[in-house]
């Protein structure tokens, strides 16, 4: 350690010091931040994208996805919901999928869903987070919709999201599951 850094931090140490003595913690034992609980779930948002030039709906769950659709020029629509960052007690995961002849990323939960990616020629991509396997407090249904003109799937959570994807002619496939909602 230079000279020069090891002066900046004793005279960091200093200023501490003369605070604490100020406020009157002098000689109080001062105890560290506590360690974030494991048992409290983190969620990640849920975000529905949109590229127009593939015509192509991508719900992502983390940040390697939204990397992902920020790097392939999609366009951030809306927040849908959340996804558990790690599994929890009555969830599974949210797989995506992507199929390079149709230009479209799938988001599953459910077995059909997972064999209906492999049926059609979808390429495995990986865990987006985790969602309910049933209805819980705080969670509204994960619909999965389909545009055969569009050759596209769409995940909707959103009121607004389940409106456009109805005026844009997809068809209602299945729940999901059931994503935490605030």
């Amino acid at each position: 350690m230079s000279e020069n850094a090891r002066f900046r931090r004793q005279r960091g140490k200093g200023w501490v010091a003369a605070l604490l003595a100020a406020a009157g913690f002098a000689g109080a034992i001062i105890a560290a931040t506590p360690a974030a609980h494991a048992d409290i779930p983190v969620l990640y948002p849920l975000y529905t994208w949109w590229n127009p030039d593939r015509g192509d709906n991508f719900t992502t769950g983390n940040l390697n996805d939204e990397n992902s659709a920020v790097a392939a020029a999609y366009l951030p629509i809306r927040k849908e919901a959340f996804v558990y960052e790690t599994q929890q007690p009555g969830t599974v995961p949210l797989h995506l999928f992507w199929n390079n002849a149709r230009q479209d990323n799938f988001s599953t939960a459910t077995p059909v869903g997972i064999d209906s990616a492999y049926s059609a020629g979808y390429t495995y991509i990986g865990v987006q987070g985790y969602v309910h396997t049933a209805q819980a407090p705080g969670t509204r249904p994960l619909y999965l919709f389909w545009s055969e003109a569009r050759q596209d799937n769409v995940l909707a959570v959103d009121q607004t999201t389940i409106d456009s994807a109805y005026s844009a002619g997809y068809v209602l496939i299945r729940t999901e599951g059931y994503a935490p909602y605030a």
